[in-house]
């Protein structure tokens, strides 16, 4: 974003938003506004000027640091979630879009070559306030590449398609998580209430009518 002036940003929401509602009206469809996202290296959960040019989410560099702990200990989370989701509620034009891995930073699975750790972070991934991407494989464990000139080539290995058991047990756990996050959008969307943090780490999340409760024990 901020090698491309602001008012040219600008620019693009307002035709791509006018293309998208002439093309709808041409073809009597229906859905949601334009929406668009952009990338500012570094950037973090917070509404910075960025959004003022017409962006409705960053890409948040921040989760990426903070899923060693979260994936140790789910609890680790809590002072970030409640960073994360204050931050959106203060703001109705702001979201964060959080990740795991991506193709110009590392993969995290090849980070511990670990089935639990890989589940453990994506519950801390899935269950995050803000929109959330995934980046092809970590739902699988993908592990890295080879690399030549590109260190960074390796994160960008050929996608996994014959799973072992644990890959497919892996799978079945990201699709039981993200469905339950597809059918709560207070999951995303909704206000954080911290209930426990002693004995166990327990928070509500309630947009509207949906409310969702989430308790951590342990091991």
């Amino acid at each position: 974003m901020k090698h491309v002036e602001g008012e040219v940003w600008k620019r693009l929401k307002a035709q791509a938003t006018q293309s998208l509602e002439q093309w709808r009206k041409d073809n009597n469809q229906s859905g949601q506004p334009f929406w668009m996202m952009g990338e500012v290296w570094g950037h973090s959960a917070y509404r910075s000027p960025y959004f003022d040019d017409g962006f409705n989410a960053l890409i948040n560099f921040d989760m990426q640091k903070k899923l060693d702990k979260g994936a140790a200990c789910f609890s680790q989370m809590a002072d970030t979630y409640q960073s994360y989701a204050n931050s959106i509620q203060e703001s109705d034009d702001f979201n964060p879009v959080s990740y795991m891995s991506s193709h110009d930073t590392e993969l995290f699975f090849s980070r511990f070559k670990d089935y639990t750790m890989q589940k453990n972070a994506a519950n801390v991934l899935l269950l995050s306030p803000g929109a959330i991407q995934v980046y092809y494989g970590d739902e699988v464990g993908r592990n890295i590449g080879p690399y030549a000139d590109d260190f960074h080539q390796g994160t960008r290995s050929d996608m996994v398609w014959t799973l072992s058991d644990d890959k497919k047990a892996l799978l079945e756990h990201w699709r039981t998580v993200g469905q339950f996050r597809d059918r709560h959008p207070a999951v995303g969307a909704g206000k954080h209430t911290e209930i426990a943090n002693d004995s166990a780490y327990v928070f509500s999340r309630e947009l509207g009518g949906d409310k969702v409760i989430v308790a951590y024990f342990g091991k």
